[in-house]
């Protein structure tokens, strides 16, 4: 009778301590048994995502953690001076035309081709130094064809700048072809007819992927630039990039985007140069 009397009592201690282990160690485990539903899903909001691996903020989508870059994969183009048709990308624009400094004209493109479009009209990108042309021709080809598909002479803003070019899509040029490779040439039109600077570059348009596609999607017009960038899509990527940095020239992350781009394909020199507005054809 005492044994049975002393075993019920070492029990009781024993479940007592387990009870006090339990509330002191784990105090949100014994909570748990009386927490209802709304407090136990209060008490998981106010608990590190880590604990709910399943309930991790989504992280963002942006593409700039780090700087865009464009791929220079491909075949090196060759760089000729403008006096030898041809490949020209950069050009001594003369005394005759107003230019005063070193600069030169330069045609905004990676160092290897093919360079590539998704557009059916694409937009070109000229740097021009300082001068006093009124005008510059510009005209569009097939490769290794000497018809010309598309002409027009552009009136010139005569400051130092980077311009751009886009080609009308208001039924005066058709759609470029996928896959067809077609040639552009930009002359700068100065008083010494004998001596006029031009540029010229290649243009391939492509069919965009399925995922190109879904990417660009819901992409915001920043990450745009990023997504065409890794594709290596160089016109669109540029002329995307290039509006924003022309409609915000104040907003340091596209400042910052932009001087990146055209340092990843060597034309960090122009990097600060202003944008100007499009130029216009002469009526």
């Amino acid at each position: 009778m005492v044994s049975n009397k002393f075993s019920l009592h070492r029990m009781a201690l024993v479940a007592l301590f387990v009870e006090l282990l339990t509330t002191s160690s784990f105090p949100m485990l014994a909570q748990g048994r009386s927490l209802n539903q709304e407090e136990l899903a209060a008490w998981k909001i106010s608990t590190p995502a880590t604990h709910f691996p399943e309930h991790e903020v989504e992280k963002s989508p942006t593409l700039h953690a780090q700087s865009i870059r464009f791929p220079t994969t491909g075949t090196p183009r060759r760089r000729r001076s403008a006096a030898t048709r041809g490949g020209a990308v950069e050009a001594r624009v003369p005394k005759s035309c107003g230019n005063s400094s070193d600069e030169q004209m330069v045609a905004l493109l990676p160092p290897t081709e093919p360079v590539r479009t998704v557009s059916e009209h694409p937009t070109i990108l000229v740097s021009l130094p300082e001068n006093t042309a009124k005008e510059a021709e510009f005209y569009l080809k097939e490769a290794g064809k000497d018809d010309i598909i598309y002409e027009t002479t552009v009136t010139l803003p005569g400051d130092s700048g980077i311009v751009s070019v886009p080609l009308p899509d208001d039924g005066t040029l058709p759609a470029l072809e996928v896959g067809k490779m077609y040639t552009w040439h930009f002359f700068v039109i100065c008083q010494d007819m004998t001596n006029e600077p031009y540029v010229e570059g290649q243009i391939e348009r492509v069919e965009p992927s399925p995922n190109l596609v879904a990417e660009l999607e819901n992409a915001s017009p920043r990450d745009r630039a990023a997504i065409y960038a890794k594709a290596g899509i160089w016109y669109d990527c540029l002329n995307s990039l290039a509006q924003l940095y022309r409609s915000a020239p104040n907003d340091s992350a596209i400042a910052s985007d932009w001087a990146d781009l055209l340092e990843s394909v060597g034309l960090d020199t122009i990097s600060q140069k202003p944008l100007i507005s499009a130029i216009t054809p002469v009526q």
